[in-house]
C-alpha cells in the first residue's frame, strides 16, 4: 500500500492504495548471465521457465537440472542437463515493462493445423473469468493478465506488468503443470503484437484473443502461420482480423 493524492470532483485528499510492483529479474543460465527483465514478481519460476522455452533455450522440462529464483535478490539461476549456446541478437520489444525477445522470425514457426472451433459467447465468458481471476489488476489497475484456456474453461492465469511476460509465465506454468498447449486458446488484455502472435505459434495456440487490438504486423503473421486473431473482445461484441476458428454467421 502506498500514500497518494487523489484529485476528484474539484477536491484533493490523501489516499491509501495498492501501486503494481515491477523489478528487475536477472536470469543465469549456466552461471552465465543472459537476460534482465522487467517483471512484476508473481510466478517468477514459471516466468523463467516459459521464457526460457518461448525463446528455445530448452525445448523440454527435463532439460532444466536446478531453478532457483530469489524475488529478494532479483536473481534467476538455471542449471541446464547441457551445455546451450545463448542467443545474443537482443530485439527490444513493442511491449510494455521492457520486453526482449531472440526470437522474431516466423519461418521458425510452422504453420498451426487445428480443427478448433468456438462460439462467440465461450470467448465472451472466458475473458470475463479471467478479469475475476486477475486480483492484481483489481488492485491496482496497470497490470496485464493472460490465460489459457480449452473453450470451456481457464487452465492457467497470470498477471504481470508485461502482457508478454504473462504469457511467458503461462507457458512456464503449463510446463510445470503439464498442461498441453497447443489447440487451446490464448486469452490477453494487452495488445496482440508480433511478439505476442509468435509467442502463441510456439505454443502451437491457434487462437488468440485479446479485449483490446492487434498490430498489422500481428494480423500478417497470423495469416501466415494459421492463427485466428481476436480483438477488442468485449461483452457480445469482438473483431475477428484472421481466421476461421470463431464461428459466426457473416452476412
Amino acid at each position: 500500500m502506498r500514500s497518494f493524492v487523489r484529485f476528484h470532483g474539484g477536491k484533493a485528499e490523501e489516499v491509501k492504495g495498492d501501486v503494481v510492483r515491477e523489478q528487475p529479474l536477472v536470469i543465469h543460465v549456466n552461471d552465465t548471465k543472459f537476460v534482465t527483465l522487467l517483471c512484476t514478481p508473481l510466478k517468477l519460476d514459471c516466468l523463467v521457465v516459459g521464457y526460457l522455452w518461448l525463446e528455445k533455450v530448452i525445448a523440454s522440462l527435463d532439460e532444466i537440472a536446478r531453478l532457483d529464483v530469489s524475488e529478494v535478490d532479483g536473481r534467476a539461476d538455471v542449471t541446464l542437463t547441457r551445455e546451450v549456446e545463448l542467443p545474443t541478437e537482443r530485439i527490444l520489444t513493442s511491449g510494455c515493462g521492457g520486453g526482449i525477445t531472440f526470437r522474431i522470425d516466423p519461418r521458425l514457426f510452422p504453420r498451426i493445423r487445428s480443427s478448433l472451433k468456438v462460439q462467440p459467447a465461450q470467448l465472451f465468458e472466458r475473458m470475463k473469468e479471467l478479469f475475476a481471476a486477475a486480483v492484481n489488476y483489481r488492485a491496482s489497475r496497470g497490470i496485464h493478465g493472460a490465460a489459457l484456456s480449452d473453450g470451456n474453461r481457464l487452465l492457467a492465469v497470470a498477471e504481470d506488468v508485461g502482457r508478454h511476460n504473462a504469457v511467458d509465465k503461462i507457458k512456464g506454468e503449463a510446463l510445470l503443470k503439464e498442461i498441453p498447449t497447443a489447440d487451446r486458446i490464448l486469452l490477453s488484455t494487452g495488445r496482440i503484437s508480433s511478439e505476442m502472435l509468435l509467442k502463441a505459434a510456439r505454443m502451437g495456440v491457434p487462437l488468440v484473443a485479446s479485449r483490446t487490438s492487434p498490430t498489422e504486423m500481428a494480423v500478417s503473421l497470423a495469416e501466415q502461420l494459421g492463427i485466428t486473431v481476436v480483438g477488442y473482445l468485449r461483452p457480445e461484441s469482438l473483431n475477428v482480423y484472421a481466421g476461421h476458428a470463431v464461428l459466426l454467421d457473416v452476412r
